[in-house]
C-alpha cells in the first residue's frame, strides 16, 4: 500500500503542476499582450524630437579665406509621431551632416575684416524635406549664421 500511496501523491503533484503551468501561461501572455498595447499606445503619441546636425562649409568664394563662424552645429526641432522617432532613432544610420554652400554669400567689409550671414531657416526646410519628418519643422537654432573672412594675397 505505501508504493500505491506515493504514486497517488505522485499524480496529485502532477495534476497540480499541470495546472499551475497552465494558469502561468495565460498569466504570460495576458502581459506579453497588455505591454504590446501599451507600447502601441506610448508611440501613437506625437513628440518633440532635437537633431543635431554639423555643418560643413563648402565653395568659400575664391578671393576669401575663411576665418572665423558663429557656429558648426544646426539644431532642428521636429514635431513627430512616437512611431518615426522609434524608427529613426534606433534602426536608421544616417550621417548627420550639412554642407553649407557659401559661394553665394554676400560679405561686406567692415575695417580689416569682411563679414557675411546666412539665414538657417531655408537649411531645416531642406533637411526635413529630404527626411521622413516633412512639413513637422518647428525652429532651427541658430537662426543666422555669422562669417568672418580676410582677403587672400596674391
Amino acid at each position: 500500500m505505501k508504493p500505491e500511496f506515493i504514486e497517488l501523491i505522485g499524480n496529485a503533484r502532477k495534476r497540480r503542476g499541470q495546472k499551475f503551468r497552465n494558469q502561468l501561461y495565460v498569466f504570460l501572455m495576458c502581459l506579453l499582450v497588455s505591454v504590446f498595447l501599451w507600447i502601441l499606445v506610448k508611440l501613437s503619441r506625437e513628440y518633440y524630437y532635437t537633431i543635431n546636425y554639423k555643418i560643413n562649409y563648402t565653395q568659400i568664394p575664391p578671393s576669401y579665406k575663411l576665418t572665423q563662424i558663429s557656429d558648426s552645429v544646426l539644431t532642428l526641432k521636429l514635431r513627430v509621431q512616437g512611431y518615426d522617432f522609434f524608427i529613426d532613432r534606433f534602426f536608421r544610420t544616417t550621417s548627420h551632416t550639412y554642407d553649407v554652400d557659401l559661394s553665394t554669400i554676400k560679405v561686406k567689409p567692415q575695417g580689416s575684416v569682411y563679414k557675411g550671414y546666412l539665414l538657417t531657416n531655408p537649411f531645416g526646410y531642406e533637411i526635413s524635406s529630404q527626411t521622413q519628418f516633412q512639413n513637422n519643422l518647428l525652429s532651427t537654432t541658430p537662426d543666422t549664421l555669422f562669417f568672418e573672412f580676410e582677403r587672400r594675397r596674391k
